[in-house]
């Protein structure tokens, strides 16, 4: 599992999963996505919880590994 510290266009910063990262997607012919879930601490997610954001947009303080 990948987390990191994803700083919103706020200024504040928020734990989230990296779900996963793609060059291409269904819904826009732009190139460059994450996947980003914003509540992984909890065992039964919504799908509210999970955004596409364009990598180009993404800004995160640190990434890192998590081993369970």
């Amino acid at each position: 599992m990948i987390i990191a510290k994803f700083i919103e266009k706020s200024g504040s910063g928020k734990i989230v999963e990296i779900v996963k990262v793609a060059e291409t997607v269904g819904f826009s012919t732009e190139r460059g996505w994450i996947f980003i879930c914003f509540d992984f601490e909890r065992s039964k997610r919504k799908q509210h919880t999970f955004k596409w954001v364009k990598a180009s947009e993404a800004k995160f303080e640190w990434v890192r590994e998590f081993v369970e």
